[in-house]
């Protein structure tokens, strides 16, 4: 018990400093944190916790999780970037504990605490966790809903069906039907795999049915009831049906689209992958056995259940699909060993296969596979350092130039982006770290100090994530326009009548920023109306779109109040008025 306080206090600790530093400096991001902020906000000032808005109009992208965590965040912190991302911080926090817990149950401790450490300092779960999205929630139930898997089937019981039932109900209200339908393909797939299928015909799945409505049913019923349906219309049919058939906003991407991803956003531990996945299916072998004959057995005993017909090869009888507790894996380490491989490959193969399928892809869709990933890698090195498995001298080189492109591909893909944000320039100097951690693991490897090579990529990690998630976004600021327009021109003053609208360019944090209901302006002439109208008005729009086609249609008195370029739109974004008693220093049209 000492042990797992000790452990979970530096993973804390670890944790603190990687997500805390500078969380609140940088403005929110467009689209998701304005939206996502603005939508707890709107939820606030109209005390509800059913109907989520945004610019005051039904939301159906996503369910109430997060917002329910932000609105906590905002009674407990009051408004602003720091409490809107704090709760993706906290589950961040969480989705580390756990994968410790997990990795200590299906292994030992020396795995759990460097999983913990390694999924603390993969690339893209610490962008995400500084992120006002539902990513980090869903991840954290997500992890749970395995852990509580893990942990209730591996010494032969079924009492893992009501845990996991909880556990995806509150995925559910977070993201919706991946929460439930992929950790059910998982399990569904790691039984075939063993041959254990029958495991899922119990009377327990109708009480775990019930348990996950009860936990994620009341909301979705009563959002359903107060918008009529339009809600779990819209979300079901839109967000999710039409998002797997379809690109949505220009998603797109072909079917090696997360083999480039998956490198790329793994790192800088990425240099251990090709490891990672051979000694990862190596596990998960039966002694003596072919892993693609394993393969083949799950397939035809999947083909045989859809099909309906006896496969030539394996035996259905149910008592032979479902071992006598006496043989579960508790009698031997080495089956035990055997199941927690095949469980962490069926979880990465699944969210692969099925958002590779999926027309939509973003790389966040695929996060969830990276805490699976970071308990193989430390299993993988840890097993390696007590020396459980022979590793080719090679293959530990290629580790190190792994780490080396690590290094280069930094400091290459940050000079690059400086040519847009010029003040990244600085930070190429971030590539240098993986650089040094090369060639400090070549020099244990030398010397054939296994667990100064552990220490080395482990400390290089950790600094390198933390060093760029904390200081490089503040390079890009100048560069983003909603907070600074909405501060320049005085739209966020509570006290004036006033109304805002925009002409093709809104981004959420518009609304978040100035407080208000932006009205989105479908025409030139109706920004023509807009600005006639006597009260105040004030357009946000694009500097090539008011001099090249706007500007001639109003004929009011008006004048451009702020000015600032914005990296999304490339180019300027202006304020006009038709507020000619200010500062008439400003630009006049």
């Amino acid at each position: 018990m000492r042990d797992r306080a000790r452990d979970c206090a530096l993973l804390l600790i670890v944790s603190a400093l990687l997500t805390l530093p500078n969380l609140g400096v940088p403005s929110l991001w467009d689209m998701d944190e304005g939206v996502n902020a603005q939508t707890a906000r709107e939820m606030q000032e109209a005390e509800t916790w059913v109907i989520p808005t945004f610019n005051f109009q039904l939301r159906t992208a996503k369910p109430v999780m997060l917002y329910w965590f932000q609105r906590l965040s905002y009674a407990a912190f009051g408004v602003s970037e720091w409490s809107a991302r704090l709760p993706s911080v906290l589950a961040g926090w969480l989705s580390i504990l756990l994968i410790y817990e997990l990795g200590r149950r299906m292994f030992d401790r020396a795995t759990g605490l460097l999983a913990g450490l390694v999924l603390a300092s993969v690339a893209q779960f610490a962008v995400l966790v500084h992120a006002a999205t539902p990513d980090a929630t869903l991840l954290a139930f997500t992890i749970l809903t395995y852990l509580f898997f893990w942990a209730g089937h591996v010494d032969g019981s079924r009492k893992w069906w009501s845990l996991m039932a909880v556990a995806c109900g509150l995925a559910f209200l977070t993201k919706g039907p991946i929460g439930l339908i992929l950790p059910a393909m998982v399990v569904l797939l790691y039984f075939a795999w063993n041959r254990e299928l029958s495991r899922l015909f119990d009377r327990r799945l109708v009480l775990a049915a019930v348990i996950f409505l009860l936990v994620a049913g009341p909301w979705y019923a009563l959002v359903a009831s107060e918008t009529r349906g339009e809600w779990l219309r819209t979300f079901f049919k839109r967000e999710n049906v039409a998002r797997f058939l379809n690109p949505r906003d220009k998603h797109a991407g072909s079917l090696g689209y997360y083999l480039v991803i998956v490198p790329v956003m793994f790192a800088p531990w990425s240099a251990f992958l090709l490891p990672l996945v051979w000694y990862g299916i190596q596990g998960a072998k039966r002694p003596g056995s072919s892993f693609w004959a394993s393969v083949k057995s799950v397939w035809r005993l999947l083909w045989s259940k859809i099909s309906g017909t006896q496969p030539r090869t394996l035996d259905l009888n149910p008592s032979s699909l479902i071992p006598h507790p006496s043989s579960l894996p508790v009698v031997g380490e080495l089956t035990n060993r055997i199941r927690a491989h095949r469980f962490l490959l069926c979880w990465v193969a699944v969210y692969l296969a099925f958002f590779t399928i999926a027309a939509t892809k973003l790389p966040n869709y695929i996060l969830p596979i990276y805490p699976a990933m970071a308990v193989l890698t430390a299993r993988f090195l840890v097993g390696w350092r007590e020396g459980l498995f022979v590793v080719p001298r090679w293959m530990m080189a290629a580790t190190v130039g792994g780490m080396v492109i690590v290094g280069a591909g930094c400091i290459g893909g940050v000079a690059l982006a400086a040519r847009v944000f010029p003040g990244l320039g600085v930070w190429v100097v971030l590539g240098l770290i993986p650089l040094a951690a090369a060639m400090w693991m070549g020099i244990c490897l030398r010397q054939g100090n296994r667990g100064g090579l552990i220490v080395a990529v482990t400390v290089a990690s950790v600094v390198f994530i933390g060093l760029t998630v904390t200081f490089p976004p503040a390079a890009i600021e100048p560069q983003k326009a909603p907070k600074e327009l909405v501060r320049m021109s005085g739209v966020d003053n509570p006290n004036r009548d006033l109304r805002v609208g925009s002409f093709e360019w809104l981004l959420p944090s518009v609304v978040y920023y100035s407080g208000r209901k932006v009205e989105v302006l479908a025409s030139k002439d109706k920004v023509a109306e807009f600005l006639a109208v006597p009260t105040p008005g004030y357009v946000f729009i694009s500097e090539s779109n008011w001099n090249n086609a706007v500007a001639a249609k109003v004929t009011v008195p008006h004048r451009i109040i702020a000015r600032h370029y914005d990296f999304l739109e490339r180019g300027n974004i202006l304020v006009v008025t038709n507020d000619t008693t200010g500062d008439m220093a400003a630009s006049q049209r």
